[in-house]
């Protein structure tokens, strides 16, 4: 633990440092959503107890017992030949105590022309970014649990190059008798080491609290999941509509009331999973809503369903294959799938 914390002191001193030079930020891949079942559920929940050790990276004081030895490997399909991708592996240490797991989440944005003033090619480009994130969780008491994700990133883009760190510090409580999870986390307390040209940046902040409740006479879970707590302003200026705001299929001129509820919502995700079968749910089926994607990726006046995403989870013997599709726009979305294990099934002593 006194590892953990010389971690946590060293990154936010480089973050408060690098707060103090231009720039909004970088790294975004680390806002992607890392599994089929995030993208199913709105792109992040932080709040879902279970044996998905895909849910360490979004909150590593989930990591529980049954996490250790769960293996999950996801890969997204992106517009314009761009894919991402996570894998992770949950382990014990430190004389076998404490739950840690290891994750590689990445983007790689595929190759483009490379074109002078004049547009003429003479070549190409591509970039990748990487994170190798190690995360792990503490009981404090039976209720509460705290954790903590470590990342080194690394970024090339064109011929520019550039590595960084950043820390989530997270924490959980439980209520058993409620069937309520409720979760924090601070992602990604951050920044560079080496900049791509010279100007350091810092990696956006995000304070995120999030509840989980189970139905007690349906198996049906809802997660509701508040991000982007530490900037109350995510409104932008869209001279082609978003100075409007539509209500009941009809415009009208934004109200104080309007754009009080239209920021506020940009901040909530909601999400459904219906678990079907025993032991835990073989087939699950999910639904997400975030408002936020919906309104930034609409194009007015056309309707669409952006910010709506849907998948199911699927469990053949010792294997789940989880699904995704996430709609961006009104040319449609783009799908995201899970493989996932725990070698524990197979009886192997590892």
């Amino acid at each position: 633990m006194k590892l953990f914390s010389i971690i946590i002191f060293f990154v936010l001193g480089l973050s408060i440092a690098s707060a103090q030079t231009a720039g909004s930020g970088t790294y975004k891949f680390l806002f992607l959503a890392p599994t089929a079942r995030m993208t199913a559920m709105g792109d992040h929940v932080i709040s879902i107890n279970d044996d998905d050790i895909g849910m360490a990276i979004e909150n590593p004081a989930l990591l529980n017992n049954d996490m250790m030895k769960g293996i999950s490997v996801s890969h997204k399909f992106l517009f314009s030949d761009i894919s991402s991708g996570y894998a992770a592996f949950g382990f014990k240490a430190f004389k076998k105590d404490i739950p840690v797991f290891a994750g590689i989440q990445y983007v790689n944005y595929g190759e483009s022309d490379m074109t002078d003033v004049y547009g003429d090619k003479y070549g190409k480009i591509s970039g990748s970014e990487y994170a190798l994130v190690l995360g792990s969780a503490y009981n404090v008491y039976d209720k509460l649990k705290i954790g903590i994700n470590t990342k080194f990133i690394f970024s090339s883009l064109a011929n520019y190059q550039s590595a960084g760190m950043a820390v989530d510090l997270a924490a959980v409580y439980f209520i058993p008798s409620k069937m309520i999870t409720a979760g924090f986390i601070i992602k990604n307390l951050g920044g560079q080491l080496s900049s791509y040209s010279g100007i350091k940046e810092t990696v956006p902040v995000n304070v995120m609290f999030g509840i989980s409740k189970r139905l007690e006479h349906l198996p049906f879970r809802l997660s509701v999941t508040a991000d982007y707590l530490n900037r109350w302003n995510l409104l932008y200026d869209d001279p082609n509509g978003e100075n409007n705001i539509l209500i009941l299929g009809e415009t009208s001129d934004r109200s104080k009331l309007s754009e009080f509820s239209d920021n506020l919502f940009r901040h909530i995700n909601f999400a459904g999973e219906f678990m079907l079968g025993k032991n835990g749910g073989p087939l699950r089926l999910r639904v997400g809503y975030n408002y936020k994607k919906s309104r930034e990726m609409s194009v007015y006046p056309y309707r669409s369903f952006a910010g709506f995403s849907f998948g199911f989870g699927l469990k053949i013997k010792k294997i789940r294959f989880d699904y995704a599709y996430s709609i961006y726009h009104i040319v449609g979305g783009k799908s995201h799938f899970t493989i996932s294990t725990n070698l524990n099934e197979f009886g192997k002593k590892l």
